[in-house]
């Protein structure tokens, strides 16, 4: 099986202090014994950058450093480049949901619209919207 993660999911497995973190350790639990494939957008590394520098994430630097490299160098996530089609599914998603995502959560759900693989994540607006494959993260205990 193949998955897409969000920020969400990767900072729950980090920081045992977030709300999903027995979710998120259940998931990745999971994830080795069924030899699943765990894909991230490329731009996520931006999104965590924009979290950090806005203050959204009260984590001292050289941890926060720690996370970013892991997301960079770890040999179980994949990383998805953006394409052109890619590229293209973002946008139209971008504005058809008229500010509903985030600039970043819309590059998530066109690599899941792009790729058919689903996105794992706990963001309510991308788990409802009926054309973006998805999958709860709270599904994972």
């Amino acid at each position: 099986m193949k998955l897409l993660v969000d920020l969400r999911v990767l900072m729950a497995y980090a920081f045992k202090e977030d709300p999903h973190h027995r979710h998120a350790e259940a998931f990745f639990g999971s994830a080795e014994e069924e030899k699943m494939e765990i894909h991230v957008v490329s731009s996520i590394i931006f999104e965590a950058e924009a979290l950090w520098l806005a203050g959204k994430v009260n984590v001292p630097l050289q941890e926060w450093l720690s996370f970013i490299s892991d997301i960079v160098t770890s040999p179980v996530l994949s990383k998805i480049e953006i394409d052109e089609k890619l590229y293209a599914n973002h946008v139209k998603l971008y504005r058809k949901f008229g500010g509903d995502f985030t600039y970043f959560d819309s590059f998530h759900a066109a690599a899941a619209m792009t790729t058919r693989y689903p996105l794992l994540t706990t963001d309510s607006k991308l788990l409802s919207a009926s054309e973006i494959p998805t999958k709860n993260l709270k599904t994972y205990s």
